[in-house]
């Protein structure tokens, strides 16, 4: 039985192809339409129409369509997927899919890579965040809470935010400008990443929307703390207890070309009181919560959460 592995257009999500076919020892492929000499195609893409146009030219039960979203979805999906096996890889975005009236087969959830060595949260310090160029990422009320708390604090030194990508909007800029702890790197490399993740003792996600969020999981990883709003699909891994979590206020839709993005409101203020209590953990406090994150981001290693797409192709296959 022959299974090859392909993605959609953004680069995170050709990395969560590339480990899932490295984790089930599978061919990835860039191009899921160049050859059909396969028996099972695990498709990893958003709503696009990318996503439609494979479904509905596949035979039927060929593909396993790993689907993710952060919102409702625009483009009518269901003729072109209702064929095939859809997979989410949180409850959030299976909510969403199934909005849609898509059958959602099984939620399998993002892998990422485990270190084999950390430092101890005694050995770091100061606060990272790294995120694409894209306003949801630096929502105004994240700006907001982050000048309330460079205004009290009077110094910046141990803060590190790193923009990634090409530059899509002038607010990128204006980041850049206004914040001289804010940098642009693209790429930044594996070793540079491992570095960063590493260093800090916390992870400041001001990001209010994900279908997952890669990159808090991969900071848990490290032993890092994150202070995050509590967007419904951080929910699925975030433990409450080991972070520092921000409540919504409100939730609101951004209509874009395949799907509305959710957007999980809150107040700087809130924000801001994450932030100060960081500053007051004893050393005591600060191991409890770093060793909580390395323990539960050790059961989403790539190698293992990915080979649930081999177990759903044997039953698929029976």
């Amino acid at each position: 039985m022959k299974v090859v592995v392909s993605a959609g257009l953004p680069t995170s999500i050709k990395l969560v192809a590339l480990r899932i076919a490295e984790a089930n020892n599978w061919e990835f492929r860039p191009n899921p339409f160049a050859k059909r000499d396969y028996d099972y195609i695990v498709y990893v893409s958003d709503p696009r129409l990318d996503t439609y146009l494979l479904g509905k030219s596949l035979p039927v039960n060929r593909a396993i369509i790993y689907l993710i979203s952060e919102g409702p979805l625009r483009y009518d999906l269901k003729k072109s997927l209702k064929k095939h096996y859809v997979v989410a890889p949180t409850v959030f975005v299976k909510r969403m899919i199934e909005k849609a009236d898509i059958k959602v087969d099984k939620v399998i959830p993002h892998g990422i890579e485990i270190p084999t060595k950390v430092r101890p949260i005694s050995e770091k310090k100061g606060y990272f965040y790294r995120a694409y160029y894209l306003p949801r990422k630096y929502p105004d009320y994240g700006l907001k809470a982050l000048d309330m708390w460079l205004e009290k604090r009077g110094h910046h030194e141990d803060i590190d935010i790193y923009l990634v990508g090409a530059p899509y909007f002038p607010k990128d800029f204006i980041i850049v400008s206004k914040y001289p702890f804010a940098r642009i790197k693209n790429p930044i490399v594996h070793k540079e990443m491992v570095e960063l993740y590493d260093s800090h003792r916390f992870y400041l996600n001001l990001s209010d929307a994900e279908g997952f969020g890669l990159t808090p999981l991969e900071a848990m990883s490290y032993g890092e703390i994150v202070i995050t709003a509590y967007y419904p699909a951080i929910r699925d891994y975030l433990p409450v207890d080991c972070n520092l979590v921000v409540g919504i206020k409100d939730y609101w839709l951004e209509k874009i070309e395949y799907e509305y993005i959710l957007h999980s409101e809150y107040e700087p203020e809130n924000y801001l009181k994450a932030l100060l209590i960081s500053e007051l953990l004893n050393e005591n406090e600060l191991e409890k919560m770093s060793m909580c994150n390395i323990e539960t981001a050790k059961k989403f290693d790539y190698k293992k959460v990915y080979l649930e797409f081999g177990k759903l192709i044997e039953e698929i296959a029976k």
